[in-house]
This record gives structure tokens, sequence and C-alpha cells, in this order.
């Protein structure tokens, strides 16, 4: 009895450490993204839907839809599939939101450009994160030297990483009344976003806008479920929460994001329609563009 005491001790004993040592592992940076592969790619994001309904705190299902007949031309001009420039098209580079990075793109036929933009100092800024940025390129660029730099006959796609109603606002107020009103394009990223976006509509002529999934917390089946109810024609999904796609968003294409290299172009382009890429990326497929 003593020894098999013992040896049950030393087995509670060693189940304690591995459900402690799991515990610490699930609370790391690595642990959390690894607990979110396995319930995108096993669970269809079943445990991100239900953690998100037990906190209440996103839901789509009351949102207010886009005004109809959404100008969607810009999906056209991004070709087939669709292309579209990650950060100037030069994403993870030094160069990446720079002035030189959006017309090397147009120069490589894309037509569609997406910014990371953020607020400081009164005005936006053509970068990822707040302040200092290091080693990364800085040229001048912001939203209002884009305006001028991007030729007429291409996009300028927004990814704004300040405050979203006082960032849009300065957009708004800059371009309404202007022919660039008709070629800035707005990622809306959660429900309310898309009140704010009715209401700038009404003061420009803004193109229809990208239904971006990356900050949402519901699975992106239950965003996908929502988008055609609420008019949109554009669902972008990172790449790490594709596999729990399963629905395909009535009359939308899906965008996945981020595609810098020929595997991961391979595995989006099994199950979405266009990507947010490099503008430099030439892989083992063919796609129409933009007029030169």
């Amino acid at each position: 009895m003593g020894r098999q005491g013992a040896r049950g001790r030393a087995v509670i004993g060693f189940v304690g450490v591995a459900l402690l040592a799991t515990v610490g592992f699930l609370a790391t940076s690595c642990g959390r993204q690894w607990l979110h592969r396995v319930d995108s790619a096993v669970l269809g994001e079943r445990g991100t839907d239900t953690w998100a309904r037990v906190r209440g705190s996103e839901d789509w299902s009351g949102v207010e839809p886009l005004r109809p007949n959404q100008d969607y031309a810009w999906l056209a001009a991004a070709g087939a599939p669709v292309r579209i420039a990650h950060a100037l098209g030069e994403s993870d580079l030094p160069t990446a939101n720079t002035l030189g990075a959006a017309r090397r793109a147009y120069r490589a036929g894309l037509r569609v450009l997406e910014v990371d933009l953020v607020m400081e100092d009164g005005e936006l800024r053509c970068q990822h994160d707040p302040g200092p940025q290091g080693d990364l390129v800085k040229d001048g660029c912001t939203f209002e030297t884009l305006l001028t730099t991007v030729p007429g006959d291409a996009w300028i796609l927004l990814d704004l990483k300040s405050d979203f109603e006082a960032a849009g606002e300065y957009v708004v107020n800059r371009i309404k009344g202007t022919a660039d009103a008709r070629r800035v394009v707005f990622q809306l990223y959660q429900p309310q976003d898309f009140s704010l976006f009715n209401r700038w509509q009404s003061k420009a002529d803004l193109p229809g806008p990208v239904l971006t999934t990356y900050r949402v917390r519901r699975s992106v089946d239950h965003v996908a479920l929502q988008a055609g109810r609420l008019g949109v024609a554009a669902l972008a999904v990172p790449l790490d929460r594709l596999p729990a796609l399963s629905v395909r968003p009535a009359g939308a294409v899906v965008l996945a994001h981020p595609v810098h290299d020929c595997t991961a172009w391979a595995e989006a382009m099994r199950r979405v329609d266009g990507v947010y890429t490099l503008s430099s990326l030439q892989c083992a497929h063919s796609f129409k563009v933009g007029s030169s």
C-alpha cells in the first residue's frame, strides 16, 4: 500500500506540474497563438465565438446596413484575382508605407493601394504604429501627400490605426466635395463603424468599403453571414483565420492578408478571390490588373 500510495502521489504530482505548465504556456503570446490556430483550423472558431458571446461585447445582427447601390468599381480595377498593394506594396520592408512604395506599386500595375495611417500631431501619417519608426524609411508620406502622389485612376484603401472616428472625420473633411472622395476606400472593423460610415457617405461621395475581420472578436463565419445583409461586397480575412471560414458571404468577394510569398498565395487562392500582397510578388499564376 505504501508503494502504491507513493506511486499515486507521484502521478498526481506529475499531472499537477503538467497542468500548471500547460496553463503557463497558454498564458504566453505563443500559447495564445497556438490556441487560436487550433480553434481556427479544428473548431471553426467556435471557441472564439463562444467567448465573444459570453462577453457580450460585439453583436453584428443589429448593425445598420450600408446604403443601397454602393460603388465598388475599385474591385474591378483591382484585377482578377483582386490584388491590393499591402502597406503600399512593401509590407514588412523598411520602405513600407512610403511614397516611393506607392509609386512602385502603381508602376507594377496595381490600382488599389492599402496604407496604414496613424494620427499624430494633427496629421495622418503613413505608418503602422505610433511613435518613432526605428529603421523604417520615412519619405514624407501622409494622407495629404499620398493623395497628390497616387494617380487619379488608382484607389487608396485606408487602414486606420488610430481612433477610427477621429481619423475618419479627418479624412472626410479633407476630401468632401473633391474628386478624391471617389477613390478613397474605407475599411470597417467593428459594428459601430457602419453607422459612422453611413454618416460620412452622406457628406462625401465615398466608394463601397471593405469589412475586415482582423479586429473582429466573433467568428469569421458569423460576420460572413451578416455581410450580405449589410450590403458589403468585400470581406477581408487574415490568413490565419481563413481555415475557419466555411461560409461564402452573399454577393461579396473574399480577400486574404497578408500574402507575401508564393506559398501563402497558393494557400489563399484555394479559398479566396483576392489578396493583400507585395507589388513585387510574382507567382505561378495569371491575373489581370488595371491598365498601366
